[in-house]
């Protein structure tokens, strides 16, 4: 009877892996603003675009909506310096951005990596924490990006080390910059990713969370739906109880089969949405701080990848 009974079981996942969401019908809330976001490669930043190419890339950003646009300026040294400084490159690439896509933020989408996440950058290390807001500052104030989106990983939930980096960061920068912030998932449980409560204190000190909803690990598409609305519900609830003004873009993934982190049969464009607009039909979601989706990234998203966010977002 057991060995049965898990055979029907095994049964029934294998048809609603395959099957959904096939046979289940989209619904939920749709936010068609405007305020949506992108991922950007690198390649524009180290000025390797023609002008036909970025050109291409603000059509873009205009027709899909695309309010904040995270330019990957690379990763950082150990002692918290840019790898890579193109402030040239950088200058025209944004030049042209305000002038063609000028709805659109240029944001610098910077890359500290620690022991655990590629990387060397100690975040507890006050010097090197003073070298990072210096070239946030140099970003900002040299290159004219509209602000910075600081994507430390591997951050565990409740590290003290990254609250001060964005303090400090806040308070050097010129008022009218974003402060933006990478985060990983809102987990049940807190198995994995950051709590309510460390949400809430990431939110007091920044503009913007982007959360990454993807290599969650998740097998069945259902339950990555499940997961992405429960997202929308738990990180609106702590940002706004955390900072009323500070705002939540949900990441959204568009590239091909990973690790044992991304099963793009789960993780996809059409069911991130999906997800996104269950949590916003969700009563105990505050729509308020909500901003919009972010694709990541344009150098993975075809273009029925782009049909699929117009379709189930835009439209």
């Amino acid at each position: 009877m057991v060995l049965a009974a898990l055979a029907g079981l095994s049964g029934l996942l294998a048809l609603d892996y395959y099957a959904f969401p096939y046979c289940a019908a989209i619904s939920g809330r749709t936010r068609s603003t405007r305020t949506n976001g992108l991922w950007v490669r690198y390649t524009h930043y180290f000025g390797q675009k023609s002008d036909a190419e970025i050109s291409a890339l603000c059509e873009r950003l205009k027709s899909a909506g695309i309010r904040d646009a995270y330019f990957h300026v690379r990763s950082l040294q150990p002692n918290g310096a840019l790898k890579f400084r193109y402030p040239d490159q950088a200058r025209k690439l944004i030049i042209a951005v305000h002038a063609q896509a000028p709805e659109t933020r240029a944001i610098a989408w910077i890359y500290a990596g620690n022991a655990r996440g590629e990387g060397a950058v100690v975040l507890s290390d006050p010097s090197v924490r003073q070298k990072m807001v210096a070239e946030a500052l140099w970003l900002c104030t040299e290159c004219g990006f509209d602000g910075v989106q600081w994507d430390y990983e591997i951050c565990e939930d409740g590290n003290p080390d990254l609250l001060r980096l964005l303090e400090e960061t806040r308070a050097a920068l010129p008022k009218n910059k974003i402060l933006s912030v990478a985060a990983p998932m809102w987990f049940p449980m807190r198995a994995f990713g950051w709590s309510e409560d460390y949400l809430s204190l990431i939110a007091a000190r920044c503009d913007q969370v982007a959360v990454m909803c993807y290599d969650t690990g998740m097998l069945l598409p259902r339950a990555y739906v499940a997961l992405t609305a429960q997202n929308v519900v738990h990180v609106t609830q702590a940002v706004a109880r955390g900072n009323p003004r500070c705002q939540v873009l949900l990441g959204v993934p568009t590239y091909g089969k990973g690790l044992f982190s991304h099963n793009p049969r789960a993780e996809n464009i059409a069911n991130a949405l999906r997800g996104a607009r269950q949590g916003l039909a969700d009563p105990r979601a505050h729509s308020e701080v909500f901003g919009g989706v972010a694709l990541f990234a344009d150098y993975t998203t075809d273009e029925r990848e782009w049909e699929t966010y117009h379709k189930l977002w835009l439209r």
